[in-house]
């Protein structure tokens, strides 16, 4: 393909990508973008653009007010309503702030982003906005994006009304709980923030890769002459045809795992993402290929730093931007290519020359000539074995940490045990997390191993020291308010398995994620005490049980646990008063110390107090 043969589509892409320009970062520049380079528009999935529409073509629309992150699809939410709803595109791409078209009787007003008003613009239509949402059959509604923190602010800003007064405590309420505390104003707040991009990111994917533009591929030369191209080598990884989506699970579980955390991945990171996965190149210009840089990418054999696998993490960057990337700060928090596990390294570094290893070697390695077994690897693998000089060794690691990274993303499903492949990661119970999460979201028994490692993680958390118990939560005090590192005090022994009322289970959350549940009496939410479980304070409770140290680990992690038992002994402190148990008919006091046995298990010893 000559220089100026190259395909639109894979040019286009490039906006989509971590380019410094940022002109990714807007709907309306990538829409100017399609249109210039006479390209079919990307179709990306919309989770509320269907009850928008529900309720804009229902016989009384309330009004919408969209809000979220930046790059969460807001005004590409409302520029899809604007078009299904009969709006003409021309008038859209007028770039007016505010537009407005009929709806039946009414007029739909639509601010694709309240930001834009300036500050003697927004005080008057969101008082019409409050004045009309409080009329039952209103003859305008409204459907107006705005960030976070500029939807309240704005609506605080304007002039104080009572109408405006009940908006603002209706929308603050509708952030918190979902629930509209007014009947009376016609008003739903749709917060883009909280739809998982766990679950978009499989379809960004598929309309990337499968979006019509790439059939200009069919006619390049460069595929004609045979040479191998990186781009489409990348598109073909990711649309999963080898792997049996092996690639997309492990991507999409990262981002899980992330969002169970609390970090949101809008909309606009993961094409950022999925595009540097295709085109990344650390050679290429601002680190991103095109068509052009194909041929020179092959001539001085190259093609392995092209690898989806790399780019994942941002390495086709530089570190300085990769570092200043929100996107790649997130994945790489992983630490995946920096961890690894002694059997990964093992095939890596002696599979070449190991007989109990060649097998493996051959699998999972040289069976991937273009990112795994790449004449470049195995000539620095030899370099370093022989210890020639530093540079080699350095060269080596290096493609050690891309090795690791392609097989995190490669290694199936089938072997993911037998090479501890979450030890690649630095949480090396993640994927027992994620089991756990289905589990639960489909109602299915756990894992066995689960609920004894989260007991004796907790019972060590509880008590400071190392006890074995895992059918029972030992619940321990120091019998002061010191900072003493161990409770010797033995409060209550709480079962596990459901007995006399009491319960230790795991139970799903309102987000899709998982809560410890622990029930300590009969009866409702009065007597069941929750604990959020995210991935960190699941690997947390994990490595405790292992035998680290709490403190150590994870200083966050140990007061949030040590907060959850502080609720477990008020709650089996008002559970004695209520049942008188505190003390006995002649005034004496017991006092349960905990002793442990020579299998590790604690049993309490009682001392009897005379008051």
């Amino acid at each position: 393909m000559s220089s100026t043969e190259v395909n639109r589509w894979i040019r286009f892409l490039r906006n989509y990508g971590p380019i410094p320009t940022n002109d990714n970062m807007y709907d309306e520049t990538i829409q100017r973008a399609l249109r210039r380079h006479r390209i079919a528009p990307l179709v990306l999935p919309a989770q509320f653009l269907d009850p928008l529409l529900a309720n804009f073509r229902a016989e009384i629309p309330a009004s919408e007010i969209l809000t979220g992150t930046a790059g969460d699809g807001k005004t590409y939410h409302c520029r899809e309503v604007w078009l299904q709803l009969g709006g003409a595109e021309s008038d859209w791409s007028t770039g007016r702030k505010v537009q407005r078209m009929p709806l039946g009787s009414r007029e739909l007003v639509v601010v694709k982003d309240l930001s834009e008003l300036k500050d003697d613009e927004s005080p008057e239509l969101l008082q019409q906005m409050a004045a009309d949402v409080a009329v039952p059959n209103p003859e305008r509604v409204y459907l107006i994006a705005a960030n976070h923190g500029q939807l309240l602010e704005k609506l605080k800003a304007a002039p104080s009304s009572p109408a405006l007064k009940a908006v603002i405590e209706t929308v603050e309420e509708l952030l918190v709980t979902g629930a509209n505390p007014n009947a009376v104003v016609r008003l739903n707040v749709r917060d883009l923030s909280q739809a998982p991009a766990s679950v978009m990111l499989a379809p960004v994917i598929s309309a990337m890769m499968d979006h019509p533009g790439w059939g200009q591929c069919d006619t390049c030369p460069n595929q004609a002459s045979g040479n191998m191209c990186p781009i489409l080598e990348n598109r073909s990884r990711l649309q999963s045809v080898a792997d049996g989506g092996t690639l997309r699970g492990r991507l999409t579980a990262l981002v899980e795992l992330s969002e169970q955390n609390g970090v949101h991945f809008p909309v606009r990171q993961l094409l950022a993402l999925v595009t540097n996965m295709l085109l990344g190149h650390p050679n290429a210009p601002d680190g991103l290929m095109s068509c052009n840089d194909v041929p020179k990418i092959v001539e001085q054999a190259t093609l392995d730093r092209a690898s989806v696998y790399r780019n994942a993490f941002g390495e086709n960057l530089s570190a300085r931007r990769a570092e200043k990337s929100d996107l790649f700060r997130k994945l790489n928090a992983f630490g995946i290519g920096g961890e690894t596990s002694n059997r990964v390294d093992s095939l890596l570094v002696y599979g070449a020359d190991d007989p109990g290893l060649s097998d493996a070697y051959r699998e999972f390695v040289l069976n991937d000539p273009t990112y795994g077994g790449t004449p470049a690897f195995t000539q620095a693998q030899r370099a370093y074995l022989e210890g020639r000089d530093a540079d080699s060794a350095g060269a080596f690691l290096s493609m050690l940490r891309s090795q690791r990274q392609r097989l995190f993303f490669t290694m199936p499903q089938s072997r993911e045990n037998d090479y501890d492949l979450w030890d690649l990661t630095v949480f090396r119970y993640g994927g027992l997390y994620l089991e756990v999460l289905d589990c639960v979201g489909a109602g299915k028994a756990l894992p066995r191993r689960v609920m004894p490692m989260l007991m004796r993680g907790l019972n060590r958390v509880f008590t400071g020291m190392l006890i074995q118990n895992q059918d029972e939560l030992v619940l321990a005090t120091s019998g002061s308010h010191s900072q003493s590192k161990t409770s010797p005090l033995l409060d209550e022994l709480v079962s596990v398995p459901r007995q006399g009322g009491e319960e230790v289970s795991i139970v799903r959350t309102a987000k899709g994620g998982a809560a410890l549940a622990v029930r300590l009496s009969r009866g409702d939410d009065p007597g069941v005490i929750r604990l959020e479980l995210t991935p960190t304070r699941f690997e947390f409770l994990g490595r405790v049980a292992e035998g680290a140290l709490p403190s150590s680990f994870s200083l966050e992690c140990h007061e949030d646990l040590l907060a959850f038992k502080a609720k477990l002994l008020s709650a089996t402190e008002r559970r004695r008063v209520l049942d008188e148990d505190e003390l006995s008919a002649d005034g004496e006091l017991v006092l349960r110390f905990i002793d442990l046995g020579t299998d590790g298990r604690a049993a309490p010893r009682r001392v009897t107090v005379r008051t």
